[in-house]
């Protein structure tokens, strides 16, 4: 899972790994904010951290799909609003945890497959066709609700978003089977290796007989499948559908893809950094809260992080050279 050889069978330095050097940050933030507030190293405040990290966790992991593809998913906050006034919906009209829970991951899922039929089938460029779906599916979700959000939910569909079990938050178990699925659809599976071959040479992957266009529509989809399980959390986290909610979230999707070392050219990169990514974003905004920084200035240092980051993973692929 973490290799620390490069191509040639030599042992890659410290700066070079990046998955390693973001733990070690990661690490090295819980100290600094550890030794400004006694409250930060206590096992409740970083079990609050893995369920702020959770959502943006589950957009990451399809985020890492489309990225490692060349593409990039600006649709994914609303379709987190969409799949979850859908779920509590389809909940409230059926009386069934479980058709409400199929709602909202087949309404994402299929989200995700019209981005990839636009993209691959229909030549558009991602940035615009998930730009195009962002405003749909916000739009779509404002229309269905009128713009109120959806209070009927059944007892019981807290349970993703608020569950524990042995203690664990059940968002945060979920995030890591998640993240274990997708770690071996990418490292063990065709279709895994498919999507690192699109991204690094698609003319290339084309001639050597990949239906390339099929993959791009199978990438999206799983990409839009994750953000319906966001939508499900998030709904049942706040206890409503909310069609205003995950405005934004997109772009922390991809910011915690691009802090775990997904290369934004496509082809590189390893889905357990995008984890890391979304630990470290919902820990600094965390222990941002503890020593009472203001919320703007919150914006500025997670900014400034991001930027620092992607410099460091352009001198790692330098070092690699």
């Amino acid at each position: 899972m973490f290799d620390l050889k490069n191509k040639d069978g030599k042992k890659k330095n410290f700066a070079s790994n990046q998955i390693l050097f973001i733990f070690c940050f990661w690490v090295f933030m819980c100290i600094i904010f550890g030794a400004f507030s006694k409250h930060f190293f206590t096992l409740q405040n970083f079990l609050a951290i893995t369920i702020q990290a959770s959502v943006i966790a589950m957009l990451a992991a399809g985020q890492t799909f489309v990225i490692l593809s060349a593409g990039i998913g600006l649709d994914a906050g609303s379709v987190v609003a969409l799949s979850a006034v859908i779920s509590a919906m389809v909940m409230a009209a059926t009386g069934s945890i479980f058709l409400g829970f199929l709602a909202g991951l087949v309404t994402g899922g299929l989200t995700g497959v019209v981005n990839g039929f636009v993209i691959g089938k229909l030549g558009l460029p991602p940035f615009v066709a998930t730009l195009g779906m962002m405003q749909v599916a916000r739009g779509i979700a404002l229309i269905i609700t009128g713009g109120v959000p959806v209070y009927e939910l059944l007892n019981g569909s807290d349970v993703l978003g608020q569950g524990r079990f042995l203690g664990i938050p059940v968002s945060t178990i979920v995030v890591f089977l998640l993240f274990l699925l997708c770690s071996f659809i990418l490292t063990r599976t065709r279709r895994g290796r498919y999507t690192y071959a699109v991204g690094s040479n698609p003319e290339a992957t084309f001639l050597s007989g990949i239906n390339v266009k099929k993959q791009i529509v199978w990438i999206y989809a799983i990409a839009g499948v994750t953000a319906g399980l966001a939508g499900l959390a998030e709904m049942s986290r706040v206890g409503s559908g909310q069609p205003g909610c995950g405005v934004g979230y997109e772009l922390d999707a991809i910011a915690a893809v691009v802090l775990g070392g997904i290369s934004m050219t496509g082809g590189v990169g390893n889905i357990w950094g995008s984890l890391l990514g979304a630990l470290i974003i919902a820990t600094m905004r965390n222990g941002l809260n503890v020593i009472n920084v203001n919320a703007y200035w919150q914006q500025v240092a997670i900014g400034i992080i991001i930027v620092a980051t992607v410099y460091s993973d352009t001198v790692r692929n330098n070092i690699d050279k």
